[in-house]
This record gives C-alpha cells, sequence and structure tokens, in this order.
C-alpha cells in the first residue's frame, strides 16, 4: 500500500528534488552533465555542479570584442556608477554577475538555481555557472560561490543591486554565511541604460538592448526570461535536464552581453563626439545624463547635437525647451532667446516658450509692447484648448500678465491688423521682429 501511494506520488509529479526520481523511466532523466562541459566542485556540503567556458579576448560579441572592455578608464566606470570606490579598479578583478532564479519576484522564498560568474583571466575571458541540480545541494553552491567571489574587487550586473544581489545576499543569510558581496563595489548598468537610451528604445530591458544597440541575436536555443522559474520546477518534477541547457544559454549570453554593453556606456559617456552612430535622441538622453551630473560643458555640446541631428517630433521640442533652460540657467538669456522663438514657431499645443520670451522682452529688453504681444498669443492659442482645470488656470495667469503690462506706461496699442480675432493669434512676422 505505501510503495503504490508513492508510486501515485510521483505519477503525479508529487516529488522532493531530482535525488528521488531513481524509480522513474530512464528515457525521462537526462542529467545536466550530460549535456554541457562542466565538473563538479567538492565541497564540506558536497558537491556542486559548475558548467564552464573559455572565450578568447577577441571574441566578438556584437560589434565589439570581449577585450574591449579591459580598454576601459576605471575613472569612467567610477563615473557612470557613481562610486569612487572603482576609480582604481584593476578591471581584471572585476567580476560580471547574473542568476536564474525560481521566481521573478524575489524575497526570502526566492532561490538562484543558477548563477554565473564571468571575469578575465590572463588571456581569455572565463564564464563559470553554477547550477543547483537539487535544491539539497544549495549550501556546496554557497560554498563555492563564496571561495570564488573573494577573488574580486567588484561586481558588474544589470539590475543587480536591486534583484540579483539581494537574492544571492538572502540565501548567505540563511545559510548563516557572511555574504561576499556585502559592501562590495557595484556598477549596475540598468541605470545607466536607461538614462542613454530612455528616449531611443520604447524597452530599456537587456534583450532590447541588445537588439537595438548591441546588434546581438540569440539562437533558437534561447528561452524567454520568464518562463525560467516554471521550466526549472518542470525540471524538478521530471530529472530532464534538456531545458536546462537552454537556461545555461541564456544566462551565457546574458553575462556576455554585460561585457560589451558595460564598454560601450562606458565609450559614449568618455567620448560621444567620436561615436558615429549616436542619433539625435541618444544625444538627448546624454545631455540630460550630463547634466544631472554637472558636467555642464559637455550637456551643452550634447544638446545642441541633438537639436542638430534629426529628431521625433515630440521630442524635438524637448531638446529646444531643456537647452533654452539650461542657457537661462547659466544667466545666457540672449542664447536662449533663440530657442524660445523656434520652441514658439515650431509648437502649437504649448505656450511656454511665449511666457518665456514675454518674460525676456519686458524685464531683459524692456519692450512692453512685444512683452505684451507675446502675451495675447499666448492668451490666443490658449482659448482654443478643451476646457478643463489647464485651461483655466492658464487663462487666469495670462489675463493677470496682461492686465499687469498694459497698465505700465510706454506700452504700444495692438494693430488691429497684427491680431486677427478669427485665427486669435498675433501675426508671426511682428512677434519675431
Amino acid at each position: 500500500m505505501h510503495d503504490d501511494l508513492l508510486r501515485r506520488l510521483r505519477d503525479l509529479g508529487v516529488v522532493k528534488g531530482v535525488r528521488e526520481l531513481k524509480t522513474l523511466p530512464a528515457r525521462r532523466r537526462v542529467a545536466i552533465e550530460d549535456l554541457v562541459d562542466g565538473r563538479f566542485h567538492a565541497t564540506s556540503h558536497g558537491q556542486c555542479f559548475v558548467a564552464e567556458e573559455i572565450y578568447p579576448l577577441d571574441h566578438l560579441h556584437s560589434n565589439l570584442p570581449l577585450s574591449s572592455f579591459l580598454e576601459l578608464a576605471p575613472q569612467v566606470i567610477a563615473q557612470i556608477a557613481r562610486d569612487d570606490a572603482l576609480a582604481s579598479l584593476n578591471l581584471r578583478r572585476a567580476c560580471f554577475l547574473d542568476t536564474e532564479t525560481t521566481g521573478l519576484s524575489g524575497g526570502s522564498g526566492t532561490m538562484a538555481f543558477m548563477v554565473g560568474l564571468g571575469y578575465f583571466s590572463e588571456d581569455s575571458f572565463r564564464l563559470q555557472q553554477y547550477f543547483l541540480r537539487d535544491p539539497g545541494d544549495e549550501p556546496a553552491m554557497i560554498e563555492s560561490l563564496a571561495e570564488l567571489l573573494h577573488k574580486f574587487e567588484a561586481l558588474i550586473s544589470f539590475n543587480g543591486r536591486g534583484f540579483d544581489v539581494p537574492i544571492i545576499e538572502n540565501r548567505f543569510i540563511l545559510a548563516r554565511v557572511p555574504p561576499p558581496t556585502t559592501g562590495m563595489p557595484h556598477l549596475d548598468l540598468l541605470l545607466p541604460a536607461r538614462r542613454l537610451w530612455r528616449y531611443r528604445l520604447p524597452s530599456r530591458a537587456l534583450g532590447a538592448i541588445e537588439r537595438e544597440v548591441l546588434g546581438v541575436l540569440r539562437e533558437q536555443d534561447d528561452v524567454p526570461g520568464g518562463v525560467i522559474p516554471w521550466l526549472y520546477r518542470d525540471y524538478l518534477r521530471t530529472g530532464d535536464a534538456r531545458e536546462m541547457q537552454r537556461v545555461l544559454y541564456h544566462n551565457a549570453v546574458d553575462i556576455l552581453s554585460l561585457v560589451t554593453l558595460a564598454a560601450r556606456l562606458c565609450r559614449v559617456y568618455a567620448d560621444p563626439w567620436n561615436e558615429p552612430s549616436l542619433n539625435g535622441a541618444e544625444f538627448y538622453g546624454l545631455a540630460r545624463w550630463y547634466e544631472a551630473e554637472g558636467a555642464l560643458d559637455d550637456a551643452e555640446q550634447a544638446y545642441r547635437a541633438a537639436i542638430a541631428a534629426p529628431l521625433a517630433p515630440d521630442l524635438r521640442p524637448k531638446a529646444l525647451r531643456d537647452l533654452a533652460y539650461f542657457l537661462k540657467r547659466a544667466d545666457r538669456r540672449a542664447e536662449a532667446f533663440a530657442y524660445w522663438q523656434q520652441l514658439a514657431l515650431e509648437t502649437t499645443d504649448d505656450v511656454l516658450a511665449h511666457i518665456e520670451l514675454a518674460k525676456y522682452f519686458e524685464w531683459r529688453v524692456d519692450n512692453l509692447s512685444l512683452a505684451a504681444d507675446w502675451t495675447r498669443a499666448a492668451l490666443a492659442r490658449v482659448e482654443r484648448w478643451p476646457r478643463g482645470e489647464r485651461r483655466t488656470v492658464t487663462l487666469v495667469e495670462l489675463r493677470h500678465r496682461l492686465a499687469r503690462l498694459e497698465r505700465k506706461p510706454g506700452i504700444d496699442s495692438v494693430d488691429p491688423k497684427c491680431y486677427d480675432n478669427k485665427t486669435s493669434e498675433v501675426s508671426r512676422e511682428r512677434l519675431c521682429r
């Protein structure tokens, strides 16, 4: 009776790890070590399986060799990571990290069943993937990871700060082992990638950046990241590791992409003017990034490069606006004037430029007539907006501004020929003279 119940439970997939599958048909069990090159790393807690692969330094991943990372200046890495500790980093002691987990939400209940580590040796790039053949092997994996991670000075990941590293550290803490990653300098490429490609790419996921920027095309062996936790659960149920071979491929490409993505980001940040592939949207993202970091000369140059390049219709007004504000904050208002004027001519649904021009003529040029004209032009435009709070509030502010201007002495009256009630717009010829 007991044996019959166990058999029925196994048929339903109720098992404890792969070790309990000895009675299943042999054709359904395919061990991971029979599919990929690797070894068993012996520890005081048993063995952990480690898949290994070695790449030459000139291996091309996208249009860059892996060695391109070694050509970077550590100071640039420190700048984009916002971590001064990376300024003296030995690049050969950086560890590229990516995990595959039993869930995507994190938390103490999530286990990293695969931890991929990539790093440079003397004449190659080594990739080691620690794989849990069974959840019971986790203490051996933790001991193995601790031995290797202690050798590195920094981590490089994509969203590792918010996902991979906390999961690994939770598992170390649960195993009562001090996490070797605690306090280790960390370059998380997610935030820099978002800053640079926010206005070019609708998605800044690693897979999207691979396709659209790095030009990496994954093979059919790849598997979508969202189904990986389910594939591992299925592996534990059946003992068939063939799908895990695809997960290993997915993890390996992720790590190789971290290397060339880090190289690409640092090269663009350090010297975008010699990157002919950059487009207007990337220059705009770079300009905002530079400005946020206080690199104001580079920010101005990037803003001007963005405006000079083709930009999407919704992006060009933002670039004109931000450059005008940039110059205004630098008290270069006469230079900002040209961009406010261009913005006023190119936009049809906003009056920000009109208001800035009215301020400029009132307070900087002392031409109250033109200040009033730009205010009237803004009023005419706002009156055509759909009814709502935005329209109401803006009309009140503009009418108050115009009333204040018209009370000042020396203001010209409006020539009826310049103001057409039918179109409710002051002629551009007068406003832009």
